[in-house]
């Protein structure tokens, strides 16, 4: 789908497993312009754990990988994967959750690993397009996603597009905070 922003034409698309791999430096070198920048402030060590675990993703069962393109220019991503029924996503976190609420089926929820869009890109539309399409497309009841709290930004938007908080996670390195706001989504796009 293409669209005209107050920035030109934006394409959001989806790509299947083979595209994601294909895209794996293109996905890794724009996560680490997004987060190589305040507030995230990412690490070499940061960057090289995220080249290592991208290509793992798209194996996983329910993965989609969205990007967003002004022309030939990828100026923004999504990716995640369904949770699986074994999943341990819910047993860390710190702030323990409802035994109903944790129960996974493999299609329950869909998880947004990383995401983002090139500072320069911010602000018309293509971020949020990215999330709906991402979202809507996963076949899953509900959504979640981890956030640096220093983010503070980030989680503004996040907030005002449904998402809540439901606890957080004490991570150890080189992931690239301490500590992670754990998000819920439960109205996906395309449901209202």
């Amino acid at each position: 789908m293409t669209e005209t922003t107050p920035t030109g034409k934006v394409t959001i698309e989806t790509h299947g497993r083979r595209e994601a791999l294909a895209l794996t430096g293109t996905i890794c070198a724009l996560y680490e312009a997004v987060f190589s920048l305040p507030p995230f402030d990412g690490t070499a060590a940061e960057f090289a754990n995220q080249r290592s675990y991208y290509p793992r993703l798209v194996d996983r069962p329910g993965f989609r990988l969205t990007t967003a393109r002004s022309g030939p220019e990828f100026v923004g991503f999504g990716y995640g994967y369904l949770l699986p029924a074994d999943t341990r996503w819910w047993s860390t976190l710190a702030e323990p959750v409802g035994e109903e609420f944790a129960a996974e089926t493999g299609t329950r929820t869909f998880a947004v690993i990383d995401y983002g869009v090139l500072p320069d890109r911010r602000g018309a539309g293509a971020g949020h397009r990215i999330h709906d399409e991402l979202l809507s497309g996963s076949g899953a009841e509900r959504a979640t996603l981890s956030v640096q709290p220093k983010a503070v930004r980030t989680r503004e938007i996040y907030r005002r597009w449904g998402w809540r908080k439901v606890s957080h996670r004490l991570m150890d390195p080189p992931i690239p905070a301490p500590v992670f706001e754990v998000l819920v989504l439960e109205e996906m796009p395309g449901a209202r």
